[in-house]
């Protein structure tokens, strides 16, 4: 059982990580919404706080403010797959506590829809950053390769087979799931 207590202990470690960057993901998203704002409204009215907007340009180095709108939303994207992923990642961590062991029917299940959703929303944000890229004419980055995320789901896929086996394995042994009662 020493073995249990300590997954356990780093599975409440993953989880409050994962609130964390869950959080840190949220609010930046939010700021480049923000930004966003911000850049509609100058380059509607021309100003913002009394802003030099050549300053700013020089600063994000880019040539146009529809450069800066594509560059805030392809961001924005970014950051809310990444906060999403991390909330279901969240609500795993919240689950298999309760479950007190990873080793259940219901944990292998919730952590293989997690790999499948890691593909899927990596995927998917790469393809909207790409539209959004080819829309407001800039060009698309090699910071948006995807391929650690399909891995990294390819690797949870894999680690949800390991988990229903001890489940099964367990459900064997002591003839009901871990997590379930009986009825």
């Amino acid at each position: 059982m020493k073995s249990l207590t300590a997954i356990q202990k780093t599975f409440r470690v993953f989880q409050i990580l994962a609130k964390i960057a869950m959080i840190l993901s949220f609010v930046a998203c939010g700021l480049a919404l923000l930004g966003l704002l911000c850049a509609v409204v100058w380059q509607t009215s021309g100003t913002v706080y009394d802003g030099n907007t050549q300053l700013i340009l020089t600063l994000t180095e880019t040539v146009s403010f529809s450069q800066i709108i594509g560059e805030l939303l392809i961001d924005a994207v970014f950051a809310l797959t990444d906060g999403i992923l991390f909330l279901f990642a969240y609500f795993y961590f919240k689950a298999e506590q309760a479950d007190g062991t990873p080793f259940t029917c219901r944990g292998a299940d919730q952590i293989k829809r997690l790999g499948i959703r890691t593909i899927v929303l990596s995927i998917a944000a790469v393809i909207i950053a790409s539209v959004l890229a080819s829309c407001f004419g800039l060009n698309p980055s090699a910071d948006w390769s995807n391929g650690s995320s399909v891995l990294l789901g390819i690797l949870l896929i894999l680690i949800s087979l390991v988990f229903r086996y001890g489940a099964e394995l367990e459900k064997n042994v002591h003839g009901t799931e871990r997590g379930v009662q009986d009825s």
